[in-house]
């Protein structure tokens, strides 16, 4: 993507997680312009190429600077100008819509990340799981496919009226045969669900006390659309955990915002 000498620039980011690749355009004023979400597919190269795609051909010519970020972001290096970590890019996507935010959390499809933010609007601690898959999108994905539900199933089920049981292990395999043996014993699909959801909720809270989250939390990446998953979070933090229409885009929009800054 080349640079562009324009009155009216815009700016991309680029988000390229393990599960959905995110577009985002911005204008120099901060209007979001564009946004798309497609699942990755063969490689990081073609999710990349699909992603520009969607842009409208009107507003191709008025991109000034792109940049990408995400699992990803290595391998497409080559093909854009700029690019920056994970952490950046949800910490400068979420305070750039919710300045006020103190904490993020972050569950993608592979990994998971916990930033805190000062009160002078900067990064003040971080922590990231990226060696165990318990705990993340693609784990709930194929926790929730042992009950028979498609994680839009899972995503909308209010477990609010339901005692969650306790899933003792954290690795993937042998919770999966403790998912299993709750089917077996006819366990209501809502309870198990809650229980997945619960078990998430803690092995992500484990990791954030090591950094002393405080309010106000908010909650960026797919995993932020599964009510069950927030649910439980708040519940063990005993706080409200924020999130909205563009959670699921919050990398995308920070590469955007760098792209921006990186430009100026």
């Amino acid at each position: 993507m080349t640079q562009a000498n324009i009155k009216n620039p815009l700016f991309c980011g680029i988000d390229i997680g393990s599960r959905t690749g995110k577009i985002v355009l911005i204008d120099n004023s901060g209007n979001l312009l564009h946004k798309n979400i497609q699942s990755t597919i063969a490689s990081a190269t073609k999710t990349y190429h699909s992603l520009l795609e969607t842009i409208p051909q009107e507003l191709k010519t008025s991109i000034k600077a792109a940049a990408v970020t995400g699992y990803g972001r290595e391998s497409v290096a080559k093909e854009t100008q700029l690019s920056a970590t994970e952490i950046t890019c949800h910490f400068l996507g979420v305070s750039f819509l919710h300045p006020e935010i103190r904490t993020i959390i972050d569950i993608g499809g592979q990994d998971s990340k916990v930033i805190t933010i000062s009160d002078e609007g900067r990064i003040k601690d971080f922590i990231m799981n990226d060696r165990c898959a318990a705990g993340t999108g693609r784990f709930i994905e194929v926790m929730a496919e042992k009950i028979g539900f498609s994680i839009g199933d899972f995503a909308d089920i209010d477990v609010s009226d339901v005692e969650p049981l306790k899933i003792n292990s954290t690795c993937t395999v042998f919770a999966e045969s403790e998912v299993i043996s709750m089917v077996s014993r006819d366990i209501p699909a809502k309870v198990i669900i809650s229980s997945i959801a619960r078990m998430v909720a803690l092995n992500t809270i484990s990791m954030a006390k090591k950094i002393h989250p405080q309010a106000p939390v908010f909650m960026s990446g797919g995993v932020s659309r599964l009510k069950p998953v927030r649910f439980h979070l708040g519940r063990l933090l005993a706080l409200n955990i924020g999130a909205d229409i563009n959670s699921q885009i919050m990398g995308a929009l920070g590469a955007a915002v760098f792209a921006r800054k990186e430009a100026q």
